[in-house]
């Protein structure tokens, strides 16, 4: 997948990355709203708070480190779950993001049993919502957290 000329992938965060990783943050307009940083993310991903696997990948552009995916998924059930979306504040409005989930959603359908990837947004972050409807997400009326839109794509 690419976005412009850069080829976009999703790869594994190892000793050799990490620290490029935790240095990746959002705009502090957007920290304020979204406090969560990679460290906290990636602490979250080593320590769930429940038993579904969790899948936790670094988003490169080219070989530049540019944000941060990760899901919470129930293979089995074939439910997944986008717990977060990160781009670095210098890399937003390229199409990163969207390359990042449409790379995911294509890794989701090519397991056993696809059936649905849930997402959710801040409501007060409509270019999330905008982003998600474009690949195929629809609103299901939920909310996971008091101001947490929840979004479905199903396969």
């Amino acid at each position: 997948m690419t976005s412009g000329l850069e080829p976009i992938t999703l790869r594994a965060i190892t000793g050799e990355n990490l620290h490029a990783v935790l240095e990746l943050s959002v705009a502090d307009h957007q920290r304020k709203i979204y406090p969560r940083t990679n460290a906290h993310s990636i602490a979250e991903a080593h320590y769930p708070a429940d038993d579904d696997a969790v899948w936790l990948k670094a988003i490169y552009a080219g070989e530049t480190p540019v944000g941060l995916i990760l899901t919470s998924e129930a293979e089995d059930r074939g439910e997944y779950f986008l717990w977060r979306l990160m781009i670095d504040q210098r890399f937003q409005g390229r199409g990163y993001g969207r390359c990042a989930v449409q790379l995911l959603i294509e890794r989701i359908r090519q397991t056993d049993n696809p059936k649905v990837l849930i997402t959710s947004h801040l409501q007060a972050n409509s270019n999330a919502g905008r982003l998600y409807e474009q690949l195929g997400f629809e609103y299901t009326g939920e909310k996971t957290g008091a101001d947490e839109l929840e979004l479905r794509l199903t396969f």
